[in-house]
């Protein structure tokens, strides 16, 4: 029953508040208006995630007993300074470093006050645990690297509300499993909201989550891959959990890499926008919004299959093979794209001069 109540509370606080925001901010004027840069054609309303956070924020109050809610004061805490930190870049652009504080001092909170924090690493590369205080610090870099990470795949309508769907759909069923019932209330939270969300986000989008929905939703994803990693779990259920971790997370963590090498080779700055993601490229072959945005939940869903089912194969090898598929998914539609510019670009050239030999001036 707690489990139907946490999704259903913030689904449908979710759904009541989102016309809401919407029409507030169209009141305001105070949109996301299309630029060379952005892909969407209308002025769009770029707060959604307000509602995001008050449906998570009121699921959690309503099914987690104030006994357990003390012990994660620093989660919520963290989780609203992220929150409020989106609501400022939404409203005024912050600069990179700017933000950056206040994402490592709420990965402090957590990490270290809270003490959500990565041990080991299961054995992979010969490591089982960690040693003191340098778990803390890949902790931190952990949350504070996925939360952008996961920021930049919110560039096309309905993607990051579906991978925030499907992860914390996992998350809920792992914790369901290991009787985690904090955890199981926070993920069902973020799944009933993401998927309240992708009503009004869905192509033709009505609203954008921006910063504050998409470094909320990273923060906290990323928090309960912490938790997933450190918490016991029955092998028979997960037993390469560091190669399913990076299944879950693959888009983020494949887009960033992939972007910030190409602005690196260019010799921009890797935090310098450009349309090089990956969902950019999927539209530049001619996809639609959606059919993109299914393409890469599809591959997603397949990562974390493959992950789950062939787990016995070893942490090391899942993590290979899904890192070659994708890199190699990524060169040849990088490949199919620049065949697909220059054909193009040699029908609107204007054809060689040619001239014969009456025409060859004396």
């Amino acid at each position: 029953m707690s489990h139907t109540l946490s999704i259903a509370t913030a689904f449908f606080a979710t759904l009541t508040l989102m016309p809401i925001v919407i029409r507030i901010f169209k009141s305001i004027n105070l949109l996301d208006k299309p630029d060379k840069r952005k892909i969407h054609r209308v002025s769009t309303p770029s707060l959604g995630g307000i509602a995001i956070f008050a449906g998570i924020l009121l699921s959690f109050l309503v099914t987690v007993p104030l006994a357990e809610m003390a012990s994660e004061k620093y989660f919520i805490a963290a989780g609203v300074l992220i929150f409020l930190l989106g609501v400022r870049d939404d409203l005024s652009s912050l600069q990179a470093h700017h933000k950056l504080v206040v994402q490592v001092f709420s990965a402090i909170l957590v990490v270290h006050f809270g003490d959500v924090k990565v041990e080991g690493l299961n054995g992979l590369f010969g490591i089982e645990t960690f040693g003191w205080f340098f778990d803390e610090v890949f902790s931190i870099f952990i949350l504070v690297v996925m939360t952008n990470a996961y920021n930049l795949i919110d560039g096309i309508d309905g993607l990051a509300g579906s991978i925030a769907l499907i992860i914390s759909s996992f998350f809920a069923w792992v914790a369901i499993s290991a009787g985690s019932q904090v955890d199981v209330s926070f993920s069902l939270a973020i799944a009933g909201s993401s998927l309240a969300f992708l009503i009004y986000n869905w192509h033709p989008s009505k609203v954008f989550m921006g910063d504050t929905g998409s470094m909320l939703f990273g923060f906290m994803l990323t928090a309960l891959m912490i938790r997933f990693l450190s918490t016991p779990v029955p092998s028979s259920l997960i037993y390469a959990p560091v190669a399913t971790s990076l299944a879950l997370f693959i888009l983020p963590i494949y887009d960033t890499l992939r972007v910030v090498t190409i602005r690196l080779i260019a010799g921009k700055h890797p935090l310098s926008p450009d349309r090089n993601h990956i969902h950019h490229v999927l539209l530049k072959m001619g996809l639609s919004h959606s059919q993109a945005t299914l393409y890469l939940i599809g591959f997603n869903v397949f990562a974390i299959a493959f992950a789950i089912i062939f787990q016995k194969i070893g942490e090391l090898w899942i993590m290979l093979v899904l890192a070659s598929v994708i890199i190699t998914i990524g060169a040849l539609l990088d490949r199919k794209l620049i065949r697909r510019e220059s054909a193009r670009l040699a029908k609107i050239l204007p054809p060689e001069i040619k001239y014969s030999k009456s025409d060859t001036p004396l």
